[in-house]
């Protein structure tokens, strides 16, 4: 199954079919982000209660790619950091690929980080892109 979403308006929000975080399921964007621009978030969300089970936070004005998740709501969690891998104004590929426990982001065809699962992410019914960002498409395989 692969689902795509061309230019989408930012903010955008898609609806996951029930367990969409499972191994071997990737979630892959193709965009850039424009001179001048702050942050933008890549975030799997549970809707009914407003938790970001996992959110990929780029932050150009702190140099720095941040993951995190707060649940209970409004209880984010120890952040982990690491190097910011884009640069404003010029087009970026990530991906997203959920394996057995954790969320292993790829940036530009090569290995940036990953994220250890705190929770179930099945819990997770939507995806979210938020921030100072253009994305020409957003799929789902």
């Amino acid at each position: 199954m692969t689902l795509m979403w061309n230019n989408p308006a930012i903010p955008f929000t898609v609806s996951l079919a029930e367990k969409q975080c499972v191994p071997g399921r990737d979630f892959v964007l193709v965009g850039d982000a424009f001179y001048g621009a702050q942050r933008f978030s890549i975030s799997f969300v549970q809707t009914d209660s407003g938790t970001r089970l996992f959110q990929l936070d780029f932050r150009f004005d702190q140099n720095e790619a941040v993951l995190n998740s707060n649940f209970p709501v409004g209880c984010w969690g120890e952040e982990e950091r690491h190097p910011l891998p884009l640069l404003m104004g010029r087009k970026f590929n990530i991906e997203v690929k959920c394996s057995t426990d954790r969320f292993v982001i790829i940036v530009d065809f090569q290995y940036h980080c990953e994220f250890a699962f705190r929770f179930d992410m099945n819990m997770a019914d939507t995806l979210m892109i938020e921030g100072d960002v253009y994305i020409q498409s957003v799929q789902i395989n």
